[in-house]
């Protein structure tokens, strides 16, 4: 939703020779639906962090009393309906729920805000105002969305004067996080078409968010403008003209932010609209003060050529150009501007945020960012934290989005089965998102899919150092050796002794008073081990993999499983797809459960097992197995010495040979014997692994991913051998 500008538009324009007013007809001719409004008067929008604006008489009658939602304060009013900002009673979370009357729309104008929920639940991403639901109630059309308590980049702005010139490097952290979330909307084949700074939301938490996509686009070729739509001050000289436009567009507009925070007025002024048509055509914006570096002015007229291909990218942007300005700033600019004709710092930006402990803290606005921005304020070393990424892939193309998660974070695990993702921080707290149809994510409630990470705040007293994720469950690992466990329990993977699902993680009563200093869950059964080595098992599994017996295929709570005579005690515990491997001290590893692909290396004739058997990797020798990845039908175990060696089916080259015939015995990935591995993942039909000089190697078939030719000969490996990719980031 646009937010309307309280200025008043001029009543009269300006005199204009006869002779322009001819050459400029056929231009605004298009822009006879629209005003000019002054841009020297002050932006006075309603706050979305003050009480707002009181509700006229005509915009209450179309605002619903929610179920489950208490209603705190209407935070805008736009062409098409109300914002009001509500609580959600399940969670208190603060949500803003765009109200929008259908009814009293023509046709077009439905269209339209039809359309914004489509685009609108495409996009995932941290700097984008995240989609929570919508729905139709009679004529109203209710679409829920993230709330962004800080108010829009345009308000802040307006709060500035000319003498409090933003901090170069503030203004690249905007710019750069803007960039980061045009990049990907494009990617996503998606036009935002109107960009501005009154659209750009300020998070508390220090991030910034692009917002109301109600004339965005999905692109299937290029947009040809017949209408004009959006704000003129940024429109782009192709937009001006009629011409076709695409991404190249909205990069133009990110360049009239990047001019309007540099000089805290409008890119492109004028008293008019011919005058700002002809002054748009022809590139004539404001510079930025000489305060700004070279870099950041070049970048600003490359964003700013007349003819669009010349434009860079936001993907360009966003790994290259604002990278380049970065490095010429060196460690120690950017961070303060001396104001114009004054020897006094610019002052800080901070905000007041809540931390992790609930405390409330001020911290720079700066620290929000969502690439790594070289040094912090005190000039130290960068600060340590991770960025979690999502790979969408199919075919021959890709693309990486970071996920929406707290900034300045250390994620210590990442735990996923199927569909629902659990993140555990170094600090103890534990984010979830995915599939929570059955209470797997612990929110207290039951959510088909929940595209965002959230805390689980239930758990937020006790510090979680891991987790496991089985098939609709989570097992939580506090410091203390607790574990704690919800979601579905129809196969008793909760242990508490029932089959009743839990939405809020509960203790598992048997362990209580046992430490426990590992967890680990297969589809429907569970692994815990105590720091003496002693190993508990639970769950549901028809192959053994329990390892409790032949007879015993359901434990509804922890069960002490019996070791082989020769096994003291346990050092390690994995719970494959209905298989389960230990490991002891001695690098040695048993396995149990089901056989197939002869994964666990028992013989083609053996499918299943319920007692405990060594697994021979090598007859000749008997090597330290560190590691192990076990998949449906294949398994990796890393070796000492960094050496990798796989066992099962190869119909899809996982087993790394390269090829992709059968194999009947355990073979070393050859290819990687030059590298050091340090981490495998065995899925379906692939494998990755992780060396030690931060490169990710892949080989298999990628669903998604056209077959060559079969090829058994060890030489011609396309699709069987390991294509190594090197990568300048941890990937988590």
């Amino acid at each position: 939703m646009e937010l309307k500008e309280i200025r008043p538009a001029y009543s009269q324009q300006p005199k204009k020779d006869r002779t322009q007013a001819t050459e400029d007809l056929s231009v605004l001719s298009r822009f006879q639906n629209l005003s000019l409004l002054d841009p020297n008067t002050s932006q006075r929008q309603a706050s979305l962090t003050s009480d707002g604006p009181r509700e006229s008489a005509e915009e209450s009658q179309h605002v619903l009393d929610l179920t489950g939602y208490r209603k705190l304060r209407s935070v805008g009013q736009g062409s098409f309906g109300v914002a009001i900002l509500y609580e959600r009673q399940s969670d208190g979370q603060q949500v803003v729920m765009k109200q929008i009357a259908l009814g009293n729309l023509a046709k077009p104008e439905r269209e339209m805000a039809m359309n914004e929920v489509d685009v609108f639940s495409k996009l995932h991403h941290p700097n984008i105002i995240a989609y929570l639901g919508s729905s139709v109630r009679g004529d109203l059309l209710l679409i829920e969305m993230e709330y962004a308590d800080g108010g829009t980049l345009a308000q802040m702005l307006d709060g500035r004067s000319q003498s409090e010139p933003l901090p170069e490097r503030f203004v690249l952290i905007i710019l750069e996080q803007l960039a980061s979330a045009l990049s990907y909307m494009h990617s996503q084949n998606i036009l935002h078409r109107d960009l501005k700074t009154a659209n750009v939301f300020l998070h508390g938490k220090g991030t910034v968010k692009v917002g109301d996509f109600g004339i965005s686009k999905i692109m299937t070729s290029n947009v040809h403008a017949q209408t004009v739509l959006g704000t003129p001050y940024y429109f782009s000289p192709e937009m001006c003209e009629g011409k076709e436009y695409d991404e190249k567009s909205d990069v133009w507009a990110l360049g009239c932010i990047l001019g309007e925070m540099c000089c805290l007025k409008k890119a492109f002024t004028a008293s008019n609209l011919s005058e700002l048509v002809g002054k748009i055509m022809t590139a004539e914006y404001v510079p930025p003060p000489n305060s700004y570096s070279d870099a950041l002015r070049h970048v600003l007229g490359l964003m700013f050529q007349i003819d669009p291909i010349a434009r860079p990218s936001a993907s360009e942007l966003l790994q290259y150009w604002i990278p380049l300005i970065y490095r010429n700033l060196g460690s120690s600019e950017g961070f303060q501007v001396e104001p114009q004709h004054t020897n006094s710092k610019g002052p800080e930006l901070l905000l007041k945020v809540d931390s992790m402990d609930g405390r409330t803290v001020a911290k720079a606005y700066g620290e929000g960012s969502t690439a790594v921005v070289g040094t912090d304020l005190n000039r130290n070393q960068p600060n340590e934290r991770t960025v979690l990424y999502q790979l969408h892939s199919f075919g021959t193309s890709s693309s990486l989005a970071p996920l929406h998660l707290p900034p300045m974070i250390k994620i210590v695990q990442i735990a996923t089965r199927g569909q629902h993702f659990v993140a555990v921080l170094e600090d103890g707290t534990v984010y979830s998102w995915g599939e929570g149809d059955k209470g797997q994510l612990g929110h207290d409630a039951l959510e088909t899919w929940h595209h965002i990470p959230m805390r689980i705040d239930a758990i937020r007293s006790r510090k979680v150092v891991s987790a496991a994720v089985g098939d609709g469950f989570t097992i939580f690992r506090t410091a203390s050796g607790m574990l704690l466990s919800c979601g579905d329990n129809s196969s008793g993977c909760l242990g508490h002794g029932n089959k009743s699902s839990l939405l809020v993680p509960k203790p598992i009563a048997k362990l209580e008073h046992t430490p426990i200093v590992q967890v680990s869950s297969g589809t429907t059964h569970v692994l815990a081990l105590t720091e003496g080595g002693i190993v508990y098992s639970w769950g549901s599994s028809e192959n053994g993999a329990l390892a409790l017996g032949k007879r015993i295929h359901v434990a509804l709570e922890p069960e002490r499983v019996i070791l082989p005579q020769l096994v003291q005690n346990v050092r390690e515990v994995y719970a494959g797809p209905d298989c389960t491997i230990l490991i002891t001290p001695q690098g040695d590893c048993y396995c149990c459960g089901s056989n197939a692909g002869n994964r666990l290396g028992l013989g083609r004739k053996v499918p299943v097992t319920a007692t405990l058997h060594k697994i021979q990797l090598d007859a000749a020798k008997r090597p330290n197995i560190v590691a192990v990845s076990v998949a449906d039908t294949h398994s990796a175990f890393l070796i000492e010495g960094g050496y990798l060696v796989t066992l099962g089916e190869n119909s899809s080259g996982q087993r790394g040979a390269g090829h992709k015939c059968e194999l009947a015995h355990p073979t070393i990935v050859r290819q990687l014997q030059s590298r050091y591995v340090v981490n495998v993942k065995c899925s379906q039909t692939y494998t990755v692994a992780t060396t030690d000089d931060n490169c990710v190697v892949l080989w298999g078939m990628r669903i998604g991913t056209p077959e060559s030719t079969d090829d058994c000969s060890e030489s011609a490996g396309r699709n069987g051998s390991a294509q190594v990719y090197p990568s300048t980031s941890n990937f988590m």
